[in-house]
């Protein structure tokens, strides 16, 4: 699919907008599992539409196989070099990074009522809808003033913080699923389609023990580190020998009225361990791959494969022969094919923002400044 320019305003992409950038020399689609979704391509400055490159303008893009075109909203331009100009482009979802939340709160509220109130209760108007097939209701609460798109995942007490899952972006809808992919019994595998594979076993994030915290701030604005009697709670399935410990600060878990106790503080720190495999690395697999399907001959194979779906991937050389989890995807646009698919497990996040990030390495400078009052 050729890429297709918009205003910056539009909401009909139905049409073919500015135009379409025929002489675009590359396009890229990246999307994570609960993570980021962006769009990368390269136009000469000879182009007919290169005068029309500009940031917040939109361009629709075929995302994978399986998605319908999405559109993504241009947020920089490159200097060019060598007579073309790299255009960065986040999905349209991104929107709800700048779309403000109002405060409210509720003792149990179904995460379908929960998401819609969050879409309605907002500062700014917006075109976004959503919707969830989970049903057990939770304790939820907008605390503080925040971005829709933190209601929904990346800070505590998010959506996909209380209830899990993993979230499909369709232009302007917003779907919160238990599980997005399926088990398609696709196979890859050596010396049919697999064209790439790089195996990557990383125990950097494996423990064998937490230790939690959380700090409160008393009324003479001194700091009071609370901890657990027993200081380490252990990880009984823990794969290491030598020891290693979780250092981890609770105190954003706590609402701006929960009272910072012992007992909340392990049961918290508990909960993280219950949702939180520490124990165990899991090793990610890199892969490219011939889509079958595309061949005449291979016509009834339909080989397709999507974000969050589960394939069997085979390398009789290696030994390896698994079921994993697509957790990232990077598409070529332009030859509808696949650069290539990572597989394996990610922590759900859903950072998205320059700002938010360059917050969060103070916030952690804060919390680690913290940290000696507890020694």
């Amino acid at each position: 699919m050729i890429p297709v320019l918009f205003r910056a305003d539009a909401t009909n992409f139905s049409t073919y907008g500015i135009g379409v950038l025929a002489e675009c020399l590359s396009c890229e689609v990246t999307e994570e599992r609960n993570g980021a979704f962006e769009c990368i391509l390269k136009y000469p400055t000879t182009g007919r539409l290169y005068n029309q490159l500009r940031t917040e303008r939109l361009i629709k893009a075929k995302p994978n196989d399986t998605a319908k075109d999405q559109m993504f909203r241009v947020y920089r331009i490159s200097t060019p070099i060598d007579g073309a100009v790299t255009v960065y482009a986040q999905h349209l979802s991104y929107d709800l990074s700048n779309v403000a939340a109002l405060q409210w709160s509720s003792e149990s509220i179904s995460p379908t009522l929960a998401m819609e109130k969050v879409f309605q209760n907002t500062a700014t108007t917006h075109n976004f809808t959503c919707k969830t097939d989970y049903s057990t209701p939770k304790a939820f609460s907008v605390a503080r003033p925040q971005s829709v798109r933190a209601c929904l995942g990346g800070a505590a007490g998010s959506i996909l913080d209380l209830w899990g899952g993993e979230f499909e972006w369709d232009n302007y809808s917003v779907v919160h699923h238990q599980g997005r992919g399926q088990h398609t019994g696709v196979v890859i595998e050596y010396g049919k389609n697999l064209t790439s594979l790089e195996h990557d076993n990383d125990n950097s994030g494996v423990y064998t023990d937490l230790l939690p915290y959380a700090v409160v701030t008393t009324e003479t604005n001194e700091e009071l580190v609370v901890s657990l009697p027993e200081v380490l709670l252990p990880i009984s399935d823990t794969t290491l020998v030598q020891k290693r410990t979780l250092i981890k600060d609770f105190t954003d878990s706590f609402g701006e009225e929960e009272a910072v106790t012992v007992d909340a503080l392990r049961a918290k720190a508990n909960n993280y361990l219950r949702n939180n495999p520490l124990g165990s690395s899991a090793p990610t697999l890199t892969i490219a791959f011939e889509p079958l399907w595309k061949n005449p001959e291979y016509a009834a194979v339909l080989e397709r494969v999507s974000l969050c779906d589960t394939l069997m991937v085979r390398h009789s050389l290696l030994g390896i022969s698994t079921k994993a989890k697509v957790i990232t995807t990077v598409y070529d646009t332009l030859a509808e094919k696949y650069v290539s698919i990572t597989l394996g497990s990610a922590k759900a996040n859903l950072i998205n923002e320059v700002a938010a990030a360059g917050a969060a390495v103070e916030d952690v400078v804060a919390k680690v400044d913290r940290f000696p009052t507890l020694m």
